[in-house]
């Protein structure tokens, strides 16, 4: 599911029609803790942390495994630059044991797909993008982790604090839509950021 902000949510899923239409007709969307939760988080949730005291919640899990969705599943949201969000969720009939080996084996995987899902209907609903802005600290300690160096070693080549870079590092990340540094990197040089150094 992706939206940008003040429009309807764009759905897509592999589900069959008749639970995505038992799922409106419940309307489950009110009472989905992958969605309730998923949305307003910044990291994965495993839903296996869901809270599902509450008789709706478990209604709702019972009715989908009768419908065929996987047992467990893990939430993977994308906050975009401009206020567009999203949230990819993977579900599993996979053993407990093999659950969690998938989950940690795969979870950079599964983030990385996120982002990518969601910038593609971006496109596909003709969103631009625009090319993210920079400061300059931004820029530096990105072009720095993309020589190889640490934040501690970045920290020191520009004499500043380690929290300082790692701050920078997360803006620039934030600004651009990534996952993590390398995807920064990956990112801000494709858009040629890195060449335009003060």
């Amino acid at each position: 599911m992706t939206a940008q902000p003040r429009q309807s949510p764009y759905l897509a899923v592999t589900y069959s029609n008749e639970w995505v239409d038992h799922y409106k007709a419940q309307r489950f969307i009110d009472i989905d803790p992958a969605v309730q939760v998923g949305l307003r988080r910044m990291l994965p949730i495993d839903w296996g942390e869901f809270d599902r005291t509450d008789q709706k919640v478990r209604r709702m899990f019972g009715e989908a495994t009768e419908f065929g969705l996987g047992r467990l599943g893990i939430s993977l949201p994308v906050h975009g630059q401009h206020g567009d969000r999203a949230l990819v969720s993977i579900t599993s009939d996979a053993s407990d044991q093999d659950w969690r080996h998938l989950r940690v084996h795969y979870m950079r995987d599964f983030q990385i797909l996120a982002l990518h899902m969601h910038q593609a209907i971006l496109r596909l609903e003709g969103e631009t993008m625009e090319q993210a802005r920079l400061s300059p600290r931004e820029q530096e300690c990105l072009f720095w982790v993309a020589e190889g160096k640490t934040a501690w070693e970045t920290a020191v080549i520009l004499g500043l604090s380690e929290h300082t870079v790692r701050c920078y590092l997360e803006s620039a990340r934030r600004k651009l839509g990534a996952s993590n540094n390398t995807h920064a990197v990956n990112k801000a040089g494709k858009s040629r950021l890195l060449t335009q150094l003060p």
